[in-house]
Protein backbone atom coordinates (compact mmCIF):
# COMPACT_ATOMS: atom_id res chain seq x y z
CA UNK A 1 0.00 0.00 0.00
CA UNK A 2 2.52 2.59 0.95
CA UNK A 3 4.41 1.54 -2.82
CA UNK A 4 1.46 2.40 -4.31
CA UNK A 5 0.63 5.54 -2.34
CA UNK A 6 4.10 6.70 -3.27
CA UNK A 7 3.89 5.81 -6.90
CA UNK A 8 0.43 7.83 -6.84
CA UNK A 9 1.97 10.95 -5.46
CA UNK A 10 4.82 10.45 -7.96
CA UNK A 11 2.10 10.38 -11.32
CA UNK A 12 0.58 13.32 -10.10
CA UNK A 13 3.93 15.52 -9.70
CA UNK A 14 4.82 13.81 -13.31
CA UNK A 15 1.69 15.75 -14.35
CA UNK A 16 2.32 19.07 -12.05
CA UNK A 17 5.88 18.88 -13.83
CA UNK A 18 4.29 18.71 -17.56
CA UNK A 19 2.30 21.34 -17.09
CA UNK A 20 5.31 23.49 -15.52
CA UNK A 21 6.95 23.58 -19.02
CA UNK A 22 6.51 23.37 -22.90
CA UNK A 23 8.44 20.40 -23.43
CA UNK A 24 9.75 17.93 -20.44
CA UNK A 25 12.71 15.91 -21.31
CA UNK A 26 12.51 11.99 -19.32
CA UNK A 27 15.49 12.56 -18.09
CA UNK A 28 14.24 15.74 -16.10
CA UNK A 29 11.35 13.28 -14.45
CA UNK A 30 13.65 10.43 -13.74
CA UNK A 31 15.95 12.98 -11.90
CA UNK A 32 13.32 14.89 -10.37
CA UNK A 33 12.16 11.71 -8.63
CA UNK A 34 14.98 9.75 -8.55
CA UNK A 35 13.83 7.03 -10.70
CA UNK A 36 15.02 5.25 -13.61
CA UNK A 37 14.26 6.44 -17.06
CA UNK A 38 12.55 3.13 -17.76
CA UNK A 39 10.17 3.92 -14.40
CA UNK A 40 9.51 7.07 -16.36
CA UNK A 41 8.17 5.25 -19.41
CA UNK A 42 6.03 2.83 -17.61
CA UNK A 43 4.57 5.99 -15.76
CA UNK A 44 3.84 8.04 -19.16
CA UNK A 45 2.27 4.88 -20.51
CA UNK A 46 0.11 4.50 -17.26
CA UNK A 47 -1.06 8.31 -17.56
CA UNK A 48 -2.25 7.91 -20.83
CA UNK A 49 -4.44 5.05 -19.67
CA UNK A 50 -5.89 7.02 -17.86
CA UNK A 51 -6.43 9.89 -20.16
CA UNK A 52 -3.91 12.38 -18.96
CA UNK A 53 -3.42 13.95 -23.11
CA UNK A 54 -0.03 13.54 -23.04
CA UNK A 55 1.60 14.23 -25.98
CA UNK A 56 5.47 12.64 -26.92
CA UNK A 57 7.71 14.88 -29.53
CA UNK A 58 9.84 12.67 -31.19
CA UNK A 59 13.68 13.22 -29.97
CA UNK A 60 12.92 16.19 -27.39
CA UNK A 61 10.25 14.66 -24.90
CA UNK A 62 6.46 15.04 -23.72
CA UNK A 63 4.18 17.78 -23.31
CA UNK A 64 0.69 18.17 -22.03
CA UNK A 65 -2.44 18.94 -24.00
CA UNK A 66 -2.87 22.63 -23.67
CA UNK A 67 -5.31 23.78 -21.21
CA UNK A 68 -5.52 20.40 -19.54
CA UNK A 69 -5.38 21.08 -15.63
CA UNK A 70 -5.34 18.97 -12.11
CA UNK A 71 -8.35 19.97 -9.77
CA UNK A 72 -6.21 22.74 -7.31
CA UNK A 73 -2.69 22.06 -6.29
CA UNK A 74 -2.02 20.93 -2.61
CA UNK A 75 0.77 22.68 -0.75
CA UNK A 76 2.63 21.36 1.61
CA UNK A 77 3.19 23.09 4.99
CA UNK A 78 6.75 23.38 4.02
CA UNK A 79 6.26 24.55 0.47
CA UNK A 80 3.68 26.86 2.06
CA UNK A 81 5.97 28.29 4.31
CA UNK A 82 8.69 29.08 1.39
CA UNK A 83 5.88 30.80 -0.70
CA UNK A 84 4.76 33.77 2.22
CA UNK A 85 8.50 33.83 3.34
CA UNK A 86 9.16 34.45 -0.39
CA UNK A 87 6.48 37.17 -0.57
CA UNK A 88 7.91 39.43 2.16
CA UNK A 89 11.39 39.39 0.29
CA UNK A 90 10.06 40.25 -3.01
CA UNK A 91 7.82 43.24 -1.46
CA UNK A 92 11.01 44.68 -0.33
CA UNK A 93 12.35 44.24 -4.15
CA UNK A 94 13.54 47.59 -6.07
CA UNK A 95 11.34 46.63 -8.89
CA UNK A 96 7.84 48.10 -8.52
CA UNK A 97 6.44 45.77 -11.67
CA UNK A 98 7.52 42.72 -10.25
CA UNK A 99 6.03 42.98 -6.46
CA UNK A 100 2.71 44.02 -8.27
CA UNK A 101 2.94 41.02 -10.46
CA UNK A 102 4.00 38.63 -7.40
CA UNK A 103 1.41 40.40 -5.14
CA UNK A 104 -1.24 39.13 -7.42
CA UNK A 105 0.34 35.85 -8.10
CA UNK A 106 0.27 35.16 -4.40
CA UNK A 107 -2.97 36.08 -3.50
CA UNK A 108 -4.25 33.12 -6.31
CA UNK A 109 -2.04 30.89 -4.52
CA UNK A 110 -3.23 31.47 -1.02
CA UNK A 111 -6.86 30.45 -1.91
CA UNK A 112 -5.81 27.21 -2.52
CA UNK A 113 -4.27 26.65 0.58
CA UNK A 114 -6.13 24.46 3.65
CA UNK A 115 -7.60 26.87 6.42
CA UNK A 116 -5.35 25.12 8.87
CA UNK A 117 -2.04 26.08 6.47
CA UNK A 118 -3.84 29.56 6.35
CA UNK A 119 -3.87 30.16 10.19
CA UNK A 120 -0.34 28.89 10.47
CA UNK A 121 1.02 31.15 7.58
CA UNK A 122 -0.55 34.26 8.69
CA UNK A 123 0.86 33.32 11.91
CA UNK A 124 4.30 32.95 10.23
CA UNK A 125 4.01 36.26 7.87
CA UNK A 126 3.42 38.09 11.34
CA UNK A 127 6.93 36.54 13.00
CA UNK A 128 9.12 37.71 9.99
CA UNK A 129 11.10 40.69 9.24
CA UNK A 130 12.95 41.24 5.92
CA UNK A 131 14.45 44.43 5.83
CA UNK A 132 15.47 47.06 3.23
CA UNK A 133 18.12 48.46 1.80
CA UNK A 134 18.77 51.53 2.78
CA UNK A 135 21.36 52.34 0.18
CA UNK A 136 18.91 51.69 -2.72
CA UNK A 137 18.78 54.83 -4.44
CA UNK A 138 15.59 54.60 -7.03
CA UNK A 139 13.06 52.23 -7.25
CA UNK A 140 12.46 50.54 -11.20
CA UNK A 141 9.16 49.84 -12.79
CA UNK A 142 10.40 47.87 -15.97
CA UNK A 143 11.58 44.36 -14.89
CA UNK A 144 8.22 42.41 -16.08
CA UNK A 145 8.35 44.17 -19.21
CA UNK A 146 11.74 43.51 -19.80
CA UNK A 147 11.51 39.89 -18.91
CA UNK A 148 8.52 39.58 -21.70
CA UNK A 149 10.57 41.47 -24.57
CA UNK A 150 13.65 38.87 -23.39
CA UNK A 151 11.08 36.33 -24.10
CA UNK A 152 9.53 37.23 -27.27
CA UNK A 153 12.69 39.08 -28.98
CA UNK A 154 11.62 42.35 -29.04
CA UNK A 155 13.39 45.39 -29.89
CA UNK A 156 13.12 48.14 -27.44
CA UNK A 157 13.61 52.02 -27.33
CA UNK A 158 15.31 53.18 -24.16
CA UNK A 159 15.78 56.79 -22.57
CA UNK A 160 19.07 56.10 -20.34
CA UNK A 161 20.78 58.21 -17.91
CA UNK A 162 23.85 57.28 -16.26
CA UNK A 163 25.20 58.06 -12.82
CA UNK A 164 26.82 61.03 -14.20
CA UNK A 165 23.60 62.11 -15.62
CA UNK A 166 25.04 61.36 -19.05
CA UNK A 167 21.62 60.89 -21.09
CA UNK A 168 21.11 59.21 -24.01
CA UNK A 169 18.36 57.19 -26.26
CA UNK A 170 18.91 53.95 -28.14
CA UNK A 171 17.42 50.95 -29.40
CA UNK A 172 18.33 48.11 -27.89
CA UNK A 173 18.20 44.05 -28.21
CA UNK A 174 16.87 42.94 -24.50
CA UNK A 175 18.99 39.70 -23.69
CA UNK A 176 19.58 38.65 -19.70
CA UNK A 177 18.31 40.33 -16.64
CA UNK A 178 20.65 39.59 -12.92
CA UNK A 179 20.67 41.30 -9.74
CA UNK A 180 23.58 42.62 -8.28
CA UNK A 181 24.13 44.66 -4.91
CA UNK A 182 20.22 45.70 -4.77
CA UNK A 183 20.06 46.56 -8.78
CA UNK A 184 18.92 44.50 -11.47
CA UNK A 185 21.26 45.08 -14.48
CA UNK A 186 19.86 44.53 -17.74
CA UNK A 187 22.21 42.91 -20.51
CA UNK A 188 20.98 44.31 -23.90
CA UNK A 189 22.81 44.46 -27.35
CA UNK A 190 22.63 48.43 -28.26
CA UNK A 191 22.36 48.98 -31.88
CA UNK A 192 23.95 52.43 -31.21
CA UNK A 193 26.90 50.88 -30.14
CA UNK A 194 26.73 47.83 -31.80
CA UNK A 195 27.73 45.46 -29.32
CA UNK A 196 26.40 44.27 -25.81
CA UNK A 197 25.99 47.13 -22.88
CA UNK A 198 24.88 46.36 -19.35
CA UNK A 199 21.94 48.75 -18.06
CA UNK A 200 20.86 49.91 -14.58
CA UNK A 201 16.93 48.96 -15.29
CA UNK A 202 16.55 51.67 -12.71
CA UNK A 203 18.20 54.38 -14.76
CA UNK A 204 15.62 53.41 -18.03
CA UNK A 205 13.76 56.64 -16.98
CA UNK A 206 11.46 55.33 -20.32
CA UNK A 207 10.74 52.07 -22.09
CA UNK A 208 9.47 52.89 -25.41
CA UNK A 209 7.60 49.82 -28.34
CA UNK A 210 9.39 49.69 -31.52
CA UNK A 211 6.84 46.90 -33.04
CA UNK A 212 10.61 45.53 -34.09
CA UNK A 213 11.62 42.23 -33.52
CA UNK A 214 15.41 40.97 -33.53
CA UNK A 215 16.92 37.48 -34.34
CA UNK A 216 17.93 35.71 -31.28
CA UNK A 217 21.41 35.71 -29.93
CA UNK A 218 23.44 32.71 -30.73
CA UNK A 219 24.96 32.67 -27.13
CA UNK A 220 23.58 31.92 -23.26
CA UNK A 221 24.23 34.06 -20.17
CA UNK A 222 26.55 32.05 -18.65
CA UNK A 223 28.91 32.31 -22.20
CA UNK A 224 28.03 36.28 -21.70
CA UNK A 225 29.70 36.06 -18.66
CA UNK A 226 32.47 34.05 -19.69
CA UNK A 227 33.55 36.40 -22.02
CA UNK A 228 33.28 39.04 -19.82
CA UNK A 229 35.67 37.01 -17.41
CA UNK A 230 38.28 36.34 -20.41
CA UNK A 231 38.07 40.20 -21.19
CA UNK A 232 38.66 41.64 -17.95
CA UNK A 233 39.25 39.19 -15.33
CA UNK A 234 41.87 37.84 -13.89
CA UNK A 235 43.61 35.31 -11.28
CA UNK A 236 45.34 37.76 -8.83
CA UNK A 237 48.63 37.62 -7.94
CA UNK A 238 51.87 39.56 -7.65
CA UNK A 239 53.48 41.32 -5.04
CA UNK A 240 57.01 40.19 -4.01
CA UNK A 241 58.29 39.67 -0.23
CA UNK A 242 61.24 42.59 0.83
CA UNK A 243 63.99 39.72 0.06
CA UNK A 244 63.37 39.50 -3.46
CA UNK A 245 65.95 41.12 -5.35
CA UNK A 246 66.03 39.22 -9.03
CA UNK A 247 64.17 39.67 -12.14
CA UNK A 248 62.08 36.85 -13.78
CA UNK A 249 61.33 36.06 -16.90
CA UNK A 250 57.97 35.12 -19.03
CA UNK A 251 57.33 33.57 -21.77
CA UNK A 252 56.90 36.82 -24.16
CA UNK A 253 58.87 39.54 -22.09
CA UNK A 254 60.85 40.42 -19.03
CA UNK A 255 59.27 41.23 -15.56
CA UNK A 256 60.87 43.95 -13.83
CA UNK A 257 61.51 44.56 -10.82
CA UNK A 258 60.27 48.22 -9.46
CA UNK A 259 59.72 50.19 -6.26
CA UNK A 260 56.29 52.10 -6.37
CA UNK A 261 55.56 55.24 -3.88
CA UNK A 262 52.58 54.80 -2.03
CA UNK A 263 48.73 55.85 -3.52
CA UNK A 264 45.36 57.04 -2.57
CA UNK A 265 42.43 55.01 -5.07
CA UNK A 266 39.00 55.03 -4.67
CA UNK A 267 36.25 52.97 -6.57
CA UNK A 268 33.60 50.21 -6.18
CA UNK A 269 34.53 46.58 -4.96
CA UNK A 270 33.20 42.79 -3.63
CA UNK A 271 34.46 40.11 -1.19
CA UNK A 272 35.38 37.55 -3.21
CA UNK A 273 37.15 34.27 -4.12
CA UNK A 274 38.16 31.65 -6.64
CA UNK A 275 37.09 29.01 -5.39
CA UNK A 276 33.94 27.07 -7.67
CA UNK A 277 34.58 29.82 -10.42
CA UNK A 278 32.37 32.43 -7.89
CA UNK A 279 35.80 35.07 -9.04
CA UNK A 280 34.96 34.99 -12.41
CA UNK A 281 31.55 35.40 -12.46
CA UNK A 282 31.24 38.02 -9.96
CA UNK A 283 34.51 40.28 -10.94
CA UNK A 284 33.28 39.98 -14.66
CA UNK A 285 29.49 41.53 -12.95
CA UNK A 286 31.50 43.86 -11.08
CA UNK A 287 33.10 45.01 -14.57
CA UNK A 288 29.54 45.53 -16.06
CA UNK A 289 28.66 47.78 -13.26
CA UNK A 290 31.59 49.97 -13.40
CA UNK A 291 30.36 50.50 -16.92
CA UNK A 292 26.73 51.00 -16.59
CA UNK A 293 27.07 53.12 -13.95
CA UNK A 294 30.03 55.41 -15.58
CA UNK A 295 31.88 55.00 -12.34
CA UNK A 296 34.87 56.30 -14.02
CA UNK A 297 33.31 59.92 -14.89
CA UNK A 298 32.07 59.87 -11.20
CA UNK A 299 35.19 59.26 -9.17
CA UNK A 300 36.53 62.71 -7.78
CA UNK A 301 40.32 64.02 -7.30
CA UNK A 302 41.45 61.80 -10.07
CA UNK A 303 45.27 62.10 -11.42
CA UNK A 304 44.08 60.62 -14.33
CA UNK A 305 41.76 58.14 -16.33
CA UNK A 306 43.41 54.73 -15.63
CA UNK A 307 41.68 52.12 -14.46
CA UNK A 308 42.90 50.14 -11.67
CA UNK A 309 41.62 46.47 -10.78
CA UNK A 310 43.03 45.85 -7.34
CA UNK A 311 42.94 42.59 -5.79
CA UNK A 312 44.01 43.18 -1.81
CA UNK A 313 42.58 42.30 2.36
CA UNK A 314 43.16 38.73 1.23
CA UNK A 315 43.02 36.28 3.64
CA UNK A 316 45.95 34.26 2.78
CA UNK A 317 46.94 33.24 -0.45
CA UNK A 318 45.32 33.50 -3.93
CA UNK A 319 43.50 30.53 -3.03
CA UNK A 320 41.67 32.34 -0.03
CA UNK A 321 38.99 35.00 0.05
CA UNK A 322 39.91 38.55 -1.02
CA UNK A 323 38.97 41.92 -2.31
CA UNK A 324 38.45 43.15 -5.91
CA UNK A 325 38.16 47.06 -6.38
CA UNK A 326 37.61 49.06 -9.78
CA UNK A 327 38.82 52.62 -9.66
CA UNK A 328 41.01 55.41 -10.09
CA UNK A 329 44.36 56.75 -8.71
CA UNK A 330 43.19 59.63 -6.70
CA UNK A 331 45.00 62.89 -4.97
CA UNK A 332 42.91 62.99 -2.22
CA UNK A 333 40.05 61.38 -0.09
CA UNK A 334 38.04 64.23 0.37
CA UNK A 335 34.88 63.25 -1.39
CA UNK A 336 33.68 59.80 -1.25
CA UNK A 337 30.86 59.20 -3.63
CA UNK A 338 27.90 56.82 -2.01
CA UNK A 339 28.70 53.38 -2.68
CA UNK A 340 32.34 53.83 -3.16
CA UNK A 341 35.82 52.57 -0.77
CA UNK A 342 38.75 53.90 -0.63
CA UNK A 343 42.42 52.06 -0.25
CA UNK A 344 45.82 53.45 0.56
CA UNK A 345 48.35 51.26 -1.28
CA UNK A 346 51.55 50.66 0.57
CA UNK A 347 54.48 51.48 -1.31
CA UNK A 348 57.36 48.68 -1.90
CA UNK A 349 58.97 46.32 -4.07
CA UNK A 350 56.91 44.95 -7.02
CA UNK A 351 57.36 42.99 -10.21
CA UNK A 352 55.87 44.73 -12.98
CA UNK A 353 55.14 43.87 -16.84
CA UNK A 354 52.97 44.41 -19.91
CA UNK A 355 50.28 42.22 -21.10
CA UNK A 356 50.29 43.07 -25.19
CA UNK A 357 47.87 41.58 -27.47
CA UNK A 358 44.08 41.03 -27.85
CA UNK A 359 41.83 41.47 -24.43
CA UNK A 360 38.86 39.43 -25.93
CA UNK A 361 40.96 36.43 -26.47
CA UNK A 362 42.18 35.39 -22.21
CA UNK A 363 45.07 37.69 -22.63
CA UNK A 364 45.09 39.23 -19.17
CA UNK A 365 44.37 35.23 -17.67
CA UNK A 366 47.21 33.77 -19.48
CA UNK A 367 49.47 36.91 -19.01
CA UNK A 368 48.55 35.56 -15.15
CA UNK A 369 48.87 32.49 -15.75
CA UNK A 370 53.00 32.78 -16.47
CA UNK A 371 53.03 35.38 -13.58
CA UNK A 372 52.29 31.57 -11.75
CA UNK A 373 54.59 30.18 -13.25
CA UNK A 374 57.29 32.35 -12.73
CA UNK A 375 57.96 31.11 -9.15
CA UNK A 376 57.63 34.80 -7.53
CA UNK A 377 58.48 34.89 -3.61
CA UNK A 378 54.85 36.76 -3.18
CA UNK A 379 53.23 38.72 -0.17
CA UNK A 380 49.72 38.68 -1.18
CA UNK A 381 48.77 42.33 0.57
CA UNK A 382 47.88 43.93 -2.62
CA UNK A 383 48.11 43.23 -6.54
CA UNK A 384 47.06 44.95 -9.76
CA UNK A 385 46.55 45.42 -13.09
CA UNK A 386 46.26 48.64 -15.25
CA UNK A 387 44.15 49.86 -18.02
CA UNK A 388 45.19 52.88 -19.71
CA UNK A 389 44.34 54.49 -23.24
CA UNK A 390 45.76 51.53 -25.28
CA UNK A 391 43.57 49.26 -23.39
CA UNK A 392 40.29 51.38 -24.36
CA UNK A 393 40.69 49.31 -28.04
CA UNK A 394 40.15 45.74 -26.43
CA UNK A 395 42.10 44.49 -29.43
Amino acid sequence: MAEEKTRLARLSAIITQLQSKNIVTAKSIANRHNVSIRTVYRDIKTLEQSGVPINTVEGKGYSILEGYNLPPIMFSEEEAMALITAEQIVEINSDISLVQGYKTAITKIKSVLKNSQKLKTELVANRLQVRKNNNEEFPSKYLIKLQSKIANFEVIGIDYISLSDNKTKRNVEPFALYTTQGNWILIAFCQKSIEFRAFRVDRIQELRETSLKFEPHNITLEQYLEQCRKKWSSTPDIQLSQAQDTFAETKNNIMQKVTIESFKLIGISIRTTNENGRAAKEIAELWAKFMSDGILDIIPNKVNNEVYSMYTDYEGNHTKPYTVILGCKVSSFESIPAGMITKEVVGGHYVKTSAKGNLTKGLIVNKWTEIGQANLDRLYTTDFEIYGEKAQDPT
